[in-house]
């Protein structure tokens, strides 16, 4: 049930592209263009998701789930090109950025999920079978040593504050009280 909810959140936020676009539109933020744009990103990523499920209950090959992680890292940089190429850099920069940041910040958490639910493949498939590109095991390989980073740097900072706690404490008097 967990894994499903990884790819209905992929999902769910390929609807947020249309949507908060229509919402912008409404408000007169954002043109007709815009809209478009939201609903292409927004179609791309959502029958990306569709068929990423589909493949998860029984796959050789992981095509659509690179296509899930592939598809949030072209818009990211496609999204401020369109909006500059239409809009000018000056306009872009003054009255539209909180636009291209919220919509690229769902691509950043898209491309997170996508992430998410080729771990999950690989561990439910094992990547012996999975035949799968150089690069997914460089990107799961970065994944989890910025994961052991994390929990090392979480482990000191635990200590760290232990220590902090006894500094002014002789350890010898504490284990005595005990």
């Amino acid at each position: 049930m967990r894994t499903i909810k990884k790819y209905a959140l992929y999902i769910l936020l390929g609807l947020l592209y249309p949507t908060v676009k229509v919402i912008w539109y409404i408000n007169g933020l954002v043109y007709l263009r815009g809209v478009v744009y939201g609903l292409i990103a927004g179609v791309i990523t959502i029958c990306i998701g569709i068929f990423a499920l589909t493949e998860y209950a029984g796959a050789n090959k992981s095509v659509w789930h690179w296509l899930a992680a592939v598809a949030p890292l072209i818009i990211i940089p496609i999204t401020p090109i369109i909006m500059i190429h239409h809009l000018g850099l000056r306009i872009f920069l003054t009255e539209k950025l909180a636009i291209f940041m919220t919509f690229d910040g769902i691509a950043l958490v898209q491309f997170g999920m996508a992430v998410l639910m080729f771990r999950g493949l690989i561990f439910k498939c094992g990547a012996d079978k999975l035949a799968m590109p150089r690069i997914g095991f460089t990107i799961m390989k970065t994944v989890l040593t910025l994961r052991s980073i994390l929990k090392k740097r979480k482990i000191s900072n635990i200590k760290t504050k232990c220590d902090c706690l006894f500094a002014n404490h002789d350890m010898d008097s504490i284990v005595e009280k005990i």
